[in-house]
């Protein structure tokens, strides 16, 4: 069994991860979602949910589009680092809101389909403009 993951298989999962948020195909994210994925924020605390997913989850909210910027990859055998920043444009009950953030992700092989998990996620804040 090959242990490398490749970069592709990781840029093809973000799409799909991505996709599905954003057209709310709940069974296709919970197959890319590992089922160890833990959750930190930007102290590197361990999180029990996202309350953006958890709103997303429960309809609350909907993921009108997400732009992605400056996105980053390390490859580390079996794993993919994947780190870059986000705007995410979301819809609920107060309106349309603009969520800035910065986004590390880390994928792993996965004998199930797709072929690659989401292990894990930190939030972190955005990077502050360069003026």
């Amino acid at each position: 069994m090959k242990t490398l993951l490749q970069s592709a298989h990781v840029e093809a999962a973000e799409a799909r991860l991505w996709d599905a948020l954003v057209q709310w195909q709940p069974q296709q994210l919970h197959a890319l979602l590992s089922p160890a994925l833990f959750l930190t924020d930007h102290e590197g605390q361990r999180q029990d949910a996202s309350p953006l997913l958890a709103g997303w989850n429960a309809r609350r909210i909907r993921i009108a589009a997400i732009e992605r910027q400056q996105t980053e990859q390390l490859a580390c055998g079996a794993m993919v680092l994947v780190t870059g920043e986000l705007r995410i444009h979301l819809d609920g009950e107060h309106g349309r809101q603009l969520h800035t953030m910065r986004l590390l992700r880390v994928w792993t092989r996965s004998s199930t389909a797709p072929g690659v998990h989401l292990l894990s996620m930190c939030v972190l804040p955005a990077s502050p403009p360069l003026h």
